[in-house]
């Protein structure tokens, strides 16, 4: 037993001119197992420091694992308005368009692709950052394209992709679009 009593002391002994505050400050106990990791990026301003994955517009940032009431249902289109939809072949002009677009949780972005003349192509993105009213749920979000004044005839809607903060994504055809009685050209003449 003194034995046991003298392990004891000379413990505590050991344990007490050295308090953790001796080696930092810390105003609690630490327990367990740590891990710290930092990653230090160095390079001018003409580097990109993002992935392939986080070019693409219409990817959102990434989300934890999915839970039980996550959210699956891919966004909607309630409406879509294009302005103007006749454009002057000698007074080009830029073309504005804005999309009324619905989820049950957020939209995150969209894309509309129009072809045109000549196999020409354009797109127009609709960001979260460019809601114009509305909430992130229910809300108009606008863009603007500036279409090539060089040659004349129609702009075609070929489709419209909407993506949701999840990661949820549909694309309407711009058929689709237009049997839902929304603009789907627009005519330089």
């Amino acid at each position: 037993m003194t034995l046991k009593i003298l392990i004891l002391v000379f413990l505590l002994l050991l344990a007490g001119p050295y308090p953790a505050s001796g080696y930092g400050k810390s105003v609690e106990d630490l327990v367990g197992v740590f891990s710290i990791s930092k990653e230090i990026k160095i390079g001018s301003s003409s580097q990109c420091f993002s992935s392939e994955e986080s070019s693409d517009p219409l990817a959102p940032p990434g989300n934890g694992p999915a839970g039980p009431l996550s959210d699956d249902q891919a966004p909607g289109i309630a409406g879509l308005f294009i302005e103007p939809l006749k454009i002057s072949l000698a007074s080009p002009q830029p073309v504005n368009l804005t999309a009324h677009l619905i989820d049950d949780q957020a939209i995150w972005a969209a894309e509309a692709a129009f072809s045109g003349p000549g196999g020409q192509s354009i797109t127009a993105l609709f960001s979260s950052h460019n809601r114009s009213s509305g909430t992130e749920s229910d809300g108009f979000y606008a863009s603007q394209i500036s279409l090539p004044g060089n040659m004349s005839g129609d702009w075609r809607l070929q489709n419209m992709t909407l993506v949701d903060r999840e990661g949820n994504r549909r694309t309407f055809s711009g058929t689709e679009i237009e049997s839902l009685g929304l603009p789907t050209a627009i005519t330089v003449s």
